[in-house]
């Protein structure tokens, strides 16, 4: 393997372990709390905090996938 296989898949393995974690991630650094809900007068206060942490999660696997892009593409140009 090369150079730029390796590093391919050590972004991909990036992107992936925060994919996997984002979950834990939101709940260590607090994420959800920081999140904004427009309809909160229409939720009860479970459903507000529900909706936050799943905000948070979303934005962190977008951005694990984000990460990702990137290692797959040259994944693929080194394979190809």
């Amino acid at each position: 393997m090369n150079l730029q296989e390796i590093l391919s898949l050590v972004i991909i393995a990036i992107g992936f372990a925060v994919v996997y974690s984002a979950k834990l991630i939101v709940k260590k650094f607090q994420l959800a709390e920081k999140q904004k809900c427009v309809n909160a007068s229409q939720m009860s206060e479970e459903e507000i905090q529900s909706y936050k942490l799943n905000k948070a999660v979303f934005n962190i696997k977008l951005m694990g996938l984000i990460i990702s892009i990137p290692g797959l593409i040259l994944f693929i140009i080194s394979f190809r």
